[in-house]
């Protein structure tokens, strides 16, 4: 791994960060000698996640809330100076998408997993040019790359990819490095895989740390595109070169159902 980019002495903010991938990436960021100001909305988590770690500060958010949001920018601003590094990690499953009964609940999963990555990126905005050169690390999915799954989960996950991409480019000049880091089959306490611990496939389901030690590494080398595993990729390339084959593969699949039951 190249040491291009030095962690030590610098704050990062981890959203999402009371559980599963967000509480792996407080850690092991700390681990490597960086603030981390831990977001979530349950900070009773979060408390006994400082608990375990003196550089780890935990902070109560909701990121759908823009006010709290904001809230907490100013507040990291005023206690620790500076913001070099974002991950914005805060994310819901949702389930499938049948008939208008589930449009409060599709709604409800953009909102966290687009409007989210949205308020707290805008929010931090100055702070990371300020802290340039910096970093954004947008936790979308491989399910933004290949449609499988709950549906409004899928469009969110498609939508971080896009946002990601485009300010990749649009941040640059900033000294601000977007990332869309995409994980597979991941088993959180929200996201049990319990679906795909049934299949054949179940050999291909990651943990936690897993992702935080990609999101580590994308922070270091400072990339703009990141799937863990990395045996995920090939997924994503026979979507866009071999289309039909991956649309025959993918019906075959248990997340195409819709549903990660």
């Amino acid at each position: 791994m190249s040491q291009s980019y030095q962690l030590a002495d610098k704050v990062a903010v981890v959203t999402g960060a009371s559980s599963g991938i967000g509480a792996a990436t407080a850690r092991r960021l700390a681990e490597r000698g960086m603030t981390v100001v831990a977001a979530a909305r349950r900070v009773d988590r979060l408390d006994r996640l400082a608990s375990e770690q003196a550089r780890i500060h935990a902070r109560q958010v909701d990121v759908t809330d823009t006010e709290s949001v904001d809230a907490l920018a100013a507040d990291v601003r005023e206690q620790f100076g500076a913001c070099h590094v974002l991950v914005n990690n805060a994310g819901i499953g949702g389930g499938p998408f049948r008939s208008r009964a589930d449009l409060d609940d599709a709604m409800g999963t953009i909102d966290v997993n687009v409007f989210g990555v949205m308020r707290c990126t805008a929010a931090f905005a100055d702070l990371l040019e300020a802290g340039a050169p910096s970093r954004v690390i947008n936790v979308g999915s491989v399910a933004g790359k290949l449609g499988l799954g709950p549906a409004a989960y899928a469009a969110s996950k498609f939508a971080v990819v896009g946002f990601s991409e485009a300010l990749s480019f649009s941040w640059a000049e900033r000294g601000i490095t977007v990332c869309q880091l995409n994980p597979g089959f991941i088993a959180t306490e929200g996201f049990p895989q319990e679906q795909v611990k049934r299949t054949p496939i179940r050999g291909l389901v990651g943990k936690p740390t897993d992702v935080a030690a990609a999101i580590e590494e994308a922070i270091v080398t400072g990339t703009t595109e990141r799937t863990v595993p990395r045996f995920y990729r090939p997924f994503v390339v026979l979507r866009h070169t071999a289309t039909p084959l991956y649309r025959a593969i993918a019906r075959k699949l248990p997340r195409a159902t819709g549903t990660r039951d």
